[in-house]
């Protein structure tokens, strides 16, 4: 995931747990690991029974499940898609793309046939890549942890990507003015998301590339959207509405979270540098704007 994990309201033993969760995680799921877990699975041929692994499985149904929500304008079937913009590697601040030779190919169905919840066949070749999803998953389920265990206040953070137990202050991060927050404010029980094209961008000649693809085209997404944050029951929901406001027309985006999420609140801040808010405002209290 090659984001900063940041935990707090727990000891240490619980900390240690989670981080280590984490790392496990990344380890099965992580598209640039090769030989694990996906990396078997991408790797694997058509029309024969493929075998995944518990939570590759459960995280490929709870992703699919917001992939169906969305139109599949956010999906898991984009690895060939990142590979062909040239995000070929964990990225990092002085990252150097790698463009390889793949199909710059979306997806607007589901080319494949799940035989139980851990065996699929794959109708047609594609290349998974959970990272709409990947960051949203082991939050939401630190989180479920942290409540088995009775904790009432916490917060879970992967790199902005957030849950929180009982009522917590949050921060978003400005878009342009690194290091500070564009506005903070108090969630209670919620999750939130933020996913913009300012951060993870490389170049290819005299053109500026950044890591959102939309998932029907297989296209680096280019709406007038430079990030979105989202506020939902789960980071998983957060993490992909998000997305869908950095790919899609602004008021297209609209129609699907009123439609397909209605306990949902977002934050939008344009290329202009005008800043929408809107959704359900009652998800959060407090809000301040920093100046």
């Amino acid at each position: 995931m090659n984001s900063t994990i940041k935990l707090k309201g727990m000891n240490q033993a619980l900390q240690n747990y989670l981080m280590n969760d984490f790392t496990t995680f990344e380890r099965k799921a992580s598209r640039f690991i090769s030989e694990n877990e996906l990396d078997f699975i991408n790797n694997s041929p058509l029309h024969v029974p493929v075998f995944l692994e518990e939570t590759i499985a459960d995280l490929f149904e709870r992703s699919m499940q917001l992939s169906r929500k969305v139109d599949y304008y956010v999906n898991p079937f984009l690895g060939d898609a990142m590979k062909s913009i040239g995000y070929t590697a964990s990225y990092t601040t002085d990252y150097s793309p790698v463009f390889k030779d793949s199909t710059s190919r979306g997806f607007v169905n589901e080319p494949y046939e799940l035989l139980a919840k851990q065996w699929m066949i794959k109708n047609e070749d594609f290349f998974l890549d959970f990272g709409g999803f990947g960051k949203g998953y082991t939050v939401d389920r630190a989180k479920e942890y942290l409540l088995k265990e009775g904790l009432t206040e916490a917060i879970v953070n992967a790199g902005g990507d957030l849950a929180v137990i009982g009522t917590q202050q949050v921060g978003i991060e400005h878009p342009v003015i690194t290091g500070k927050d564009m506005m903070r404010f108090f969630l209670t029980d919620l999750s939130m998301a933020t996913s913009g094209k300012n951060y993870r961008k490389w170049s290819n000649g005299n053109q500026t590339i950044h890591h959102i693809v939309n998932g029907q085209n297989g296209q680096v997404a280019t709406n007038n959207v430079l990030q979105a944050t989202a506020i939902a029951r789960t980071t998983m929901e957060a993490e992909t509405i998000s997305k869908l406001f950095c790919i899609v027309p602004f008021e297209q985006a609209k129609k699907i979270v009123f439609k397909k999420f209605p306990y949902t609140a977002y934050i939008v801040y344009f290329h202009n540098h005008q800043v929408t808010v809107g959704g359900d405002t009652t998800l959060f209290e407090k809000l301040e704007v920093s100046s």
